[in-house]
């Protein structure tokens, strides 16, 4: 029963198929010819990949329905639950009671140890023992701080200790300060504890004093003078002016703090500078493809003005006013012509003609405007005979080079939609694979 939707459907598309002669295109072009007015709320393309979605649709819901049936434990009269130190689990489930049909949870603990498991446990646990607490130490002569394990590696057991004299060897393994240098007897016991069960073992160790380096020894004698020098009831800690009978300068140990921020304020400056370096170079970037932009415009308006009888002093004069009419009127400020204005208020204010057009060249970053000026000035040592045939053929050029470079931005931008479109491919696929992921659960 739990196929039949599925069924109903693939066999109604196989139907639709069948009488349309054709797939999805075919199937959405014999529906709109049989019934016209879904024309006005779908069109044929609209109603194929519509088609499709619900055909995958029924496709992947009956996949994850037997998916799901396939690994129906409960069908076969058992369910899984958890291994040992799993957590407790809920598992949802449908009982048919001679056709009354009854959902229930049931709370299912992780498995427990079995007892040859828990003896197995404990003697492995006891066999490590030795190892674990000496590593290497002879039991004989312990003159080291022992590490108490409290649990063995891959084993389900807790272990603690005891100690038969605390002042040799405590709970924590640690010798004491007055052990006696032939060395004193002691015995450590490890209760190991396995589900309910536990197993003692008992270590017989002669420890003796501790071996220390000279900076250990030294800084227990400063402890040390310190704690005889001074009474706990009092708030001020005096610190005594000699030990082992040499004079003691004391101060606190002073932290990485200051030397820390100074390196912190070293690297933010550092950052400050290339961030303001780096939005310059933005900026100027910025302003040169603006002033490639431009230039296309501020040619062919020469061309048109040159070819009208304007020479070229007085082109520029009208380009200039046009460029500050617009600007009063909302206009958008454009560096290209900005640097027109500029030349041209130059010659106005008494720099010569060449002088201009060669400054233009020198301020510009922009090869084009160097090219252009390098024009100007050439025409006005040979005499402007042919200045608009060479204005004609440098504005198709500069047309041409405003078309590649579209073509470029047109690819950068393709390209920086290339990782989006990954990541919603990627968000994609979690939302179709997630869902039949878990049905396997």
């Amino acid at each position: 029963m739990r196929y039949l939707p599925f069924l109903l459907i693939l066999l109604g598309f196989l139907i639709l198929f069948l009488r349309s002669r054709g797939l999805f295109r075919a199937s959405a072009a014999y529906l709109l010819s049989s019934a016209p007015s879904l024309s006005t709320y779908s069109s044929e393309e609209t109603l194929r990949r519509a088609l499709i979605i619900l055909f995958a649709a029924d496709l992947l819901g009956a996949a994850m329905t037997w998916q799901a049936a396939s690994s129906d434990t409960a069908a076969l009269g058992y369910v899984m639950r958890s291994d040992y130190g799993g957590t407790e689990e809920e598992t949802a489930l449908t009982v048919d009671l001679d056709g009354q049909k009854q959902d229930v949870e049931l709370q299912l603990h992780a498995r427990k140890l079995t007892a040859a498991e828990i003896r197995g446990y404990l003697e492995k646990t006891a066999g490590l023992l030795p190892e674990l607490l000496l590593n290497g130490t002879p039991a004989s002569h312990v003159d080291r701080d022992l590490d108490l394990p409290s649990a063995a590696d891959g084993l389900p057991v807790k272990i603690t200790w005891d100690t038969s004299a605390p002042e040799i060897m405590d709970w924590d393994g640690l010798i004491g300060e007055h052990v006696p240098e032939e060395g004193a007897a002691v015995t450590l016991t490890a209760e190991i504890t396995c589900e309910d069960d536990t197993r003692e073992e008992s270590f017989k160790l002669t420890v003796f004093p501790k071996v220390v380096t000279q900076e250990e020894a030294l800084t227990r004698d400063i402890v040390n003078a310190v704690r005889e020098a001074n009474d706990e009831t009092e708030q001020t800690v005096s610190l005594p002016d000699t030990i082992r009978g040499r004079h003691a300068v004391w101060s606190l140990r002073q932290g990485e703090t200051g030397a820390a921020m100074l390196l912190l304020g070293i690297l933010a400056s550092l950052l400050y500078v290339y961030s303001r370096i780096r939005v310059r170079e933005l900026a100027e970037k910025k302003r040169d493809e603006q002033m490639l932009i431009d230039y296309p415009n501020i040619v062919n308006k020469l061309v048109l003005l040159v070819a009208a009888g304007m020479s070229l002093r007085k082109a520029f004069v009208r380009i200039r006013a046009d460029y500050r009419e617009g600007l009063q009127h909302g206009g958008e400020v454009r560096p290209g012509y900005e640097e027109i204005v500029r030349m041209s208020l130059e010659m106005e204010h008494g720099v010569s003609e060449i002088t201009a057009y060669e400054n233009l060249g020198k301020r510009s970053r922009v090869p084009a405007y160097r090219t252009f000026s390098t024009l100007l000035m050439q025409n006005l040592l040979k005499g402007g005979s042919e200045m608009a045939a060479i204005l004609r053929r440098e504005a198709e050029e500069a047309c041409e080079e405003r078309k590649k470079r579209a073509r470029i931005l047109g690819e950068e931008a393709g390209t920086k939609l290339l990782l989006p479109m990954l990541m919603m491919l990627a968000i994609v696929m979690v939302i179709l694979m997630v869902p039949a992921f878990f049905a396997f659960f």
